[in-house]
Protein backbone atom coordinates (compact mmCIF):
# COMPACT_ATOMS: atom_id res chain seq x y z
CA UNK A 1 0.00 0.00 0.00
CA UNK A 2 1.23 3.52 -0.76
CA UNK A 3 1.08 5.79 2.27
CA UNK A 4 1.61 9.54 2.26
CA UNK A 5 4.16 10.56 4.90
CA UNK A 6 5.21 13.97 6.15
CA UNK A 7 8.18 14.55 8.47
CA UNK A 8 10.44 17.47 9.30
CA UNK A 9 14.00 17.93 8.08
CA UNK A 10 15.31 17.90 11.66
CA UNK A 11 17.96 15.28 12.51
CA UNK A 12 15.74 13.43 14.97
CA UNK A 13 13.11 12.80 12.27
CA UNK A 14 15.62 11.85 9.58
CA UNK A 15 17.39 9.57 12.08
CA UNK A 16 14.12 7.88 13.09
CA UNK A 17 12.71 7.46 9.58
CA UNK A 18 15.92 7.35 7.54
CA UNK A 19 16.31 3.58 7.35
CA UNK A 20 12.64 3.14 6.46
CA UNK A 21 12.72 5.81 3.77
CA UNK A 22 16.06 4.67 2.31
CA UNK A 23 14.94 1.05 2.06
CA UNK A 24 17.04 -0.50 4.81
CA UNK A 25 13.87 -1.74 6.53
CA UNK A 26 11.87 -4.25 4.53
CA UNK A 27 8.19 -3.47 4.02
CA UNK A 28 5.51 -4.02 1.41
CA UNK A 29 4.40 -0.41 1.82
CA UNK A 30 5.73 2.50 -0.18
CA UNK A 31 5.93 6.01 1.23
CA UNK A 32 5.20 9.19 -0.68
CA UNK A 33 7.49 11.49 1.30
CA UNK A 34 7.05 15.20 2.03
CA UNK A 35 9.50 17.12 4.24
CA UNK A 36 9.25 20.62 5.69
CA UNK A 37 9.21 22.61 8.92
CA UNK A 38 6.94 21.22 11.63
CA UNK A 39 4.59 24.21 11.48
CA UNK A 40 3.93 23.43 7.80
CA UNK A 41 3.21 19.85 8.85
CA UNK A 42 0.89 21.07 11.62
CA UNK A 43 -1.14 22.97 9.02
CA UNK A 44 -1.27 19.89 6.80
CA UNK A 45 -2.66 17.91 9.74
CA UNK A 46 -5.36 20.51 10.30
CA UNK A 47 -6.42 19.90 6.69
CA UNK A 48 -5.97 16.09 7.01
CA UNK A 49 -3.68 16.11 3.98
CA UNK A 50 -1.40 13.11 4.74
CA UNK A 51 -1.82 9.57 6.04
CA UNK A 52 1.07 9.83 8.52
CA UNK A 53 2.50 13.10 9.83
CA UNK A 54 4.98 14.41 12.34
CA UNK A 55 3.27 17.22 14.26
CA UNK A 56 3.69 19.27 17.40
CA UNK A 57 1.87 17.95 20.44
CA UNK A 58 0.33 21.40 20.64
CA UNK A 59 -1.79 20.68 17.57
CA UNK A 60 -2.83 17.13 18.52
CA UNK A 61 -6.09 18.11 20.30
CA UNK A 62 -7.20 19.93 17.15
CA UNK A 63 -6.76 16.98 14.78
CA UNK A 64 -8.22 14.06 16.73
CA UNK A 65 -11.35 14.03 14.57
CA UNK A 66 -9.18 12.66 11.78
CA UNK A 67 -6.07 11.20 13.44
CA UNK A 68 -4.70 9.02 16.23
CA UNK A 69 -1.24 9.18 17.81
CA UNK A 70 1.21 6.39 17.04
CA UNK A 71 3.22 4.97 19.92
CA UNK A 72 6.49 5.09 17.97
CA UNK A 73 8.49 7.81 16.25
CA UNK A 74 7.72 10.83 18.42
CA UNK A 75 9.97 13.24 20.28
CA UNK A 76 9.66 13.21 24.06
CA UNK A 77 12.18 13.29 26.84
CA UNK A 78 13.71 15.03 29.81
CA UNK A 79 15.89 18.12 29.52
CA UNK A 80 14.92 18.73 25.91
CA UNK A 81 12.25 21.43 26.03
CA UNK A 82 12.05 24.79 24.26
CA UNK A 83 13.86 27.80 25.69
CA UNK A 84 12.94 31.46 25.97
CA UNK A 85 15.96 33.56 25.00
CA UNK A 86 16.74 37.24 24.58
CA UNK A 87 19.66 39.57 23.96
CA UNK A 88 19.17 40.92 27.50
CA UNK A 89 18.94 39.12 30.81
CA UNK A 90 15.39 40.12 31.76
CA UNK A 91 12.55 38.22 33.49
CA UNK A 92 9.99 36.88 31.02
CA UNK A 93 7.17 38.65 32.88
CA UNK A 94 8.80 42.01 32.15
CA UNK A 95 8.44 41.37 28.43
CA UNK A 96 4.66 41.78 28.51
CA UNK A 97 3.42 43.93 25.66
CA UNK A 98 6.67 43.45 23.73
CA UNK A 99 7.31 41.32 20.64
CA UNK A 100 8.00 37.65 21.34
CA UNK A 101 8.87 35.41 18.40
CA UNK A 102 7.29 31.95 18.38
CA UNK A 103 7.80 29.04 15.96
CA UNK A 104 4.06 28.71 15.27
CA UNK A 105 0.73 29.09 17.05
CA UNK A 106 0.12 25.34 17.01
CA UNK A 107 3.52 24.26 18.28
CA UNK A 108 4.09 22.57 21.62
CA UNK A 109 6.54 25.36 22.43
CA UNK A 110 3.84 28.03 22.18
CA UNK A 111 1.43 25.90 24.22
CA UNK A 112 4.05 25.64 26.96
CA UNK A 113 4.71 29.39 26.91
CA UNK A 114 1.03 30.25 27.29
CA UNK A 115 0.63 27.65 30.03
CA UNK A 116 3.28 29.26 32.22
CA UNK A 117 3.35 32.93 31.18
CA UNK A 118 -0.04 33.72 29.68
CA UNK A 119 -0.83 35.56 26.46
CA UNK A 120 -0.27 39.23 27.32
CA UNK A 121 2.53 39.59 24.77
CA UNK A 122 2.85 40.68 21.15
CA UNK A 123 3.51 37.32 19.53
CA UNK A 124 5.19 37.16 16.14
CA UNK A 125 5.20 33.90 14.17
CA UNK A 126 8.53 33.11 12.53
CA UNK A 127 10.06 29.99 11.04
CA UNK A 128 12.09 28.37 13.84
CA UNK A 129 15.48 29.08 12.23
CA UNK A 130 14.66 32.80 11.84
CA UNK A 131 13.89 33.44 15.51
CA UNK A 132 17.42 33.88 16.84
CA UNK A 133 18.49 36.23 14.00
CA UNK A 134 15.37 38.32 14.69
CA UNK A 135 16.33 38.60 18.36
CA UNK A 136 19.93 39.45 17.55
CA UNK A 137 18.86 42.18 15.11
CA UNK A 138 16.43 43.69 17.62
CA UNK A 139 13.33 42.98 15.55
CA UNK A 140 11.83 41.14 18.53
CA UNK A 141 12.54 41.40 22.24
CA UNK A 142 12.78 37.66 22.83
CA UNK A 143 11.87 34.34 21.29
CA UNK A 144 10.89 30.76 21.99
CA UNK A 145 13.51 28.53 20.36
CA UNK A 146 13.28 24.85 19.50
CA UNK A 147 15.29 22.11 17.78
CA UNK A 148 19.03 22.81 17.52
CA UNK A 149 18.52 26.34 18.87
CA UNK A 150 19.14 25.14 22.42
CA UNK A 151 22.66 24.08 21.39
CA UNK A 152 23.73 27.23 19.55
CA UNK A 153 21.92 30.26 21.04
CA UNK A 154 25.01 31.23 23.05
CA UNK A 155 26.99 31.48 19.81
CA UNK A 156 24.77 34.46 18.97
CA UNK A 157 25.35 35.99 22.43
CA UNK A 158 21.78 35.36 23.48
CA UNK A 159 20.77 34.67 27.07
CA UNK A 160 18.46 31.96 28.36
CA UNK A 161 15.54 33.49 30.27
CA UNK A 162 13.65 30.26 30.89
CA UNK A 163 13.66 26.56 30.13
CA UNK A 164 10.00 25.77 29.40
CA UNK A 165 10.78 22.07 29.47
CA UNK A 166 11.97 22.24 33.07
CA UNK A 167 8.73 23.95 34.06
CA UNK A 168 6.74 21.23 32.29
CA UNK A 169 8.69 18.43 33.99
CA UNK A 170 8.05 19.93 37.43
CA UNK A 171 4.34 20.43 36.75
CA UNK A 172 3.55 17.02 35.24
CA UNK A 173 6.42 14.83 36.50
CA UNK A 174 6.51 13.46 32.97
CA UNK A 175 8.71 13.61 29.85
CA UNK A 176 8.28 16.73 27.74
CA UNK A 177 5.99 16.12 24.72
CA UNK A 178 7.41 17.88 21.69
CA UNK A 179 6.57 15.97 18.53
CA UNK A 180 4.02 13.24 17.79
CA UNK A 181 3.57 10.90 14.85
CA UNK A 182 -0.10 10.75 13.89
CA UNK A 183 -1.93 8.38 11.57
CA UNK A 184 -5.29 8.85 9.88
CA UNK A 185 -8.19 7.06 11.52
CA UNK A 186 -9.00 5.19 8.31
CA UNK A 187 -5.45 3.75 8.40
CA UNK A 188 -5.41 3.01 12.13
CA UNK A 189 -5.62 -0.75 11.46
CA UNK A 190 -2.04 -0.39 10.18
CA UNK A 191 -0.83 1.19 13.43
CA UNK A 192 0.80 -1.95 14.94
CA UNK A 193 2.72 -2.57 11.72
CA UNK A 194 3.78 1.08 11.27
CA UNK A 195 4.91 1.22 14.91
CA UNK A 196 7.00 -1.90 14.32
CA UNK A 197 8.56 -0.47 11.15
CA UNK A 198 9.46 2.80 12.88
CA UNK A 199 11.03 0.92 15.79
CA UNK A 200 13.03 -1.23 13.36
CA UNK A 201 14.15 1.94 11.57
CA UNK A 202 15.41 3.44 14.84
CA UNK A 203 17.23 0.23 15.79
CA UNK A 204 18.88 0.15 12.36
CA UNK A 205 20.02 3.75 12.82
CA UNK A 206 21.35 2.94 16.29
CA UNK A 207 23.61 0.25 14.88
CA UNK A 208 24.31 1.52 11.34
CA UNK A 209 24.58 5.29 11.66
CA UNK A 210 27.11 5.49 8.83
CA UNK A 211 24.49 4.18 6.38
CA UNK A 212 21.86 6.78 7.18
CA UNK A 213 24.22 9.69 7.93
CA UNK A 214 24.17 10.96 4.31
CA UNK A 215 20.36 11.20 4.42
CA UNK A 216 20.49 13.04 7.75
CA UNK A 217 23.21 15.47 6.67
CA UNK A 218 21.51 16.16 3.32
CA UNK A 219 18.50 17.61 5.11
CA UNK A 220 20.36 19.15 8.06
CA UNK A 221 21.96 21.56 5.56
CA UNK A 222 24.81 23.51 7.20
CA UNK A 223 24.43 22.03 10.68
CA UNK A 224 27.73 20.89 12.21
CA UNK A 225 28.23 17.18 12.90
CA UNK A 226 28.48 17.76 16.65
CA UNK A 227 25.16 19.65 16.67
CA UNK A 228 23.50 16.89 14.62
CA UNK A 229 24.65 14.21 17.04
CA UNK A 230 23.65 16.29 20.09
CA UNK A 231 20.22 16.88 18.52
CA UNK A 232 19.70 13.17 17.91
CA UNK A 233 20.99 12.23 21.35
CA UNK A 234 18.54 14.56 23.05
CA UNK A 235 15.38 13.95 21.03
CA UNK A 236 15.67 10.24 20.11
CA UNK A 237 15.34 7.87 23.05
CA UNK A 238 13.31 4.96 24.40
CA UNK A 239 10.13 7.06 24.22
CA UNK A 240 10.72 7.28 20.46
CA UNK A 241 10.41 3.49 20.29
CA UNK A 242 7.47 3.14 22.66
CA UNK A 243 5.25 5.84 24.18
CA UNK A 244 3.54 3.57 26.70
CA UNK A 245 5.41 4.81 29.81
CA UNK A 246 4.47 8.42 28.96
CA UNK A 247 0.83 7.95 27.93
CA UNK A 248 -0.66 8.78 31.34
CA UNK A 249 1.13 12.14 31.49
CA UNK A 250 0.24 12.88 27.88
CA UNK A 251 -3.44 12.27 28.58
CA UNK A 252 -3.28 14.87 31.38
CA UNK A 253 -1.46 17.39 29.21
CA UNK A 254 -3.79 16.92 26.23
CA UNK A 255 -6.92 16.39 28.35
CA UNK A 256 -7.79 13.34 26.32
CA UNK A 257 -8.40 9.59 26.60
CA UNK A 258 -5.88 6.76 26.42
CA UNK A 259 -7.67 5.41 23.31
CA UNK A 260 -6.12 8.28 21.32
CA UNK A 261 -2.79 6.42 21.37
CA UNK A 262 -2.43 3.43 19.04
Amino acid sequence: MELTLGISTCPNDTYIFGALIEGFVRTEHTFDLFMDDVQVLNNMALKAERDILKVSYGVVPMVLDNYRVLKSGGALGFGCGPLVVSASDIPVEELKGRKIAIPGVNTSAFRFFKMFFGEDYDFVELRFDMIMPAIASGDVAAGVIIHEGRFVYQNMRLKKLCDLGELYEKKFNSPIPLGAIIIKKDKVHLAPEINRLIKESIIFADTNYDKIEPFIKKHAQEMEDSVIRSHIGLYVNEFSKNLDPAVEGLCKFLDTEISVFV
